[in-house]
């Protein structure tokens, strides 16, 4: 038999529990009230027409972890075996451009990441790869905005422009038209793109 001794205390919180309505736990704590008034688990099978091996699991459970042993346990889930091998790969991939290995983008996005695994026989969802990236200290932000190492400075655009208008106005004739661009270049990427950096660090 088993048997369950409670204090004023125990008693108390056990009643409130005996009237959660939206779960289980209710009727748990009813079974140890039944057991500590010296009903029997077989007494209080037949009390509540309940499985015995279903009373006895439950008042175990009380008598050793007391009221957190009337929610079960989840199973641990499946070991994520993708994760170690993911983080190692972006972690070096992520330390060098997308366009050394191949791809045309400036900074790595999810769908440049996700291509690469599949390439490599291991396919990962952008969750996934969200996850690890975020896991490893990586955000998702804009390179610094930055004028290229090759632009003209003003004065260079300023002896250009000059040397123009001195062969404008060497031209014989006075109708003349003058077409121009004003700050124009062709790019397929963004502005200012965006990729996967380490935190804190700045990419240009």
């Amino acid at each position: 038999m088993i048997r369950i001794s409670l204090n004023e205390e125990e008693r108390a919180a056990l009643k409130r529990l005996r009237l959660e309505r939206k779960s289980n736990i209710g009727e748990r704590a009813h079974y140890v009230l039944l057991a500590a008034s010296g009903m029997s688990a077989p007494e209080i099978s037949r009390h509540l027409n309940r499985n015995i091996i279903t009373i006895r699991l439950w008042l175990n459970r009380y008598v050793k972890q007391g009221l957190s042993g009337f929610t079960p346990r989840k199973p641990p889930g499946r070991p994520a075996k993708k994760a170690p091998l993911i983080e190692t790969h972006l972690q070096e991939l992520l330390s060098k451009s997308p366009q050394d290995y191949g791809y045309q983008e400036a900074g790595w996005q999810l769908n440049l990441l996700r291509d690469w695994f599949e390439k490599k026989g291991c396919k990962a969802c952008d969750n996934t790869l969200m996850k690890s990236l975020n896991m490893l200290g990586f955000v998702y932000k804009r390179f610094s905005k930055t004028m290229p190492q090759n632009a003209p400075t003003a004065a260079e655009k300023k002896i250009k422009i000059g040397g123009i208008v001195e062969r404008i106005k060497k031209e014989p004739s006075e109708d003349i038209e003058i077409f121009f661009v004003d700050e124009s270049h062709f790019s397929n990427q963004p502005y200012v793109s965006c990729g996967w950096f380490k935190c804190g660090e700045k990419k240009r």
